[in-house]
């Protein structure tokens, strides 16, 4: 078995770092972050509309500026975004420079007044594995709240009410509660169950199933 047991997540948003070491910790994979410098800040992100054209430019990038990753099981990137029903998916993947300047209370503002409040929160995370890069998506639908509430959580977290809770926001849960409904966390667990079908978690049962 491959014993090496870390990914190297190259991100420099510490929700995301945070959530992706919660998701994955008990299943023995450790998430470390991908130490940025003066020379190399951020990962530039292409425009475009699909989700899953942007993590793919960016763990490109992502390879090539790690360069060596030999003692990892891999590099992992992540691109998400926010998308509301009433302006056909807008901020999508645009989200990140609209939060920055609007903020939630700006979501809020724009949707007063209007009747359909549904969002979906989407998340596709790459990963480069021994040569090879995969993709697992996740996605979680839900409601813009009324007013922002809760303190957990980063970004959207306090204005989003996940179908299927029991009405809080997601900033309202902690993050053991979020995972079970977070786009991310649903993408994390492909990535687990990609591992584990392979044998590949530290973990991994390689005995017969009972």
């Amino acid at each position: 078995m491959d014993k090496k047991t870390t990914i190297l997540f190259v991100t420099s948003n510490l929700g995301k770092l945070s959530e992706a070491k919660i998701a994955l910790k008990p299943f023995g994979i450790n998430v470390e972050a991908f130490q940025f410098n003066e020379e190399i800040s951020e990962i530039q992100e292409i425009q475009s509309s699909n989700l899953h054209f942007v993590a793919a430019d960016k763990l490109t990038k992502a390879v090539s500026i790690v360069k060596d990753s030999s003692d990892k099981i891999g590099v992992m990137v992540e691109d998400a975004g926010f998308f509301l029903e009433e302006f056909n998916g807008f901020p999508g993947v645009y989200s990140a420079y609209v939060h920055k300047t609007l903020g939630n209370q700006g979501i809020l503002r724009t949707l007063n007044g209007v009747e359909n409040r549904s969002a979906i929160f989407r998340c596709v995370i790459g990963i480069y594995l021994n040569g090879k890069e995969i993709f697992f998506e996740g996605l979680c639908n839900g409601q813009v709240s009324k007013k922002a509430t809760g303190k957990n959580g980063f970004g959207y977290d306090p204005i989003f009410i996940p179908d299927g809770g029991d009405g809080r926001t997601f900033a309202e849960m902690n993050s053991e509660e979020k995972q079970i409904f977070s786009h991310r966390g649903k993408a994390l667990k492909k990535l687990r169950d990609y591992f584990e079908e392979r044998n590949q978690s530290p973990t991994s049962n390689h005995g017969s199933e009972s």
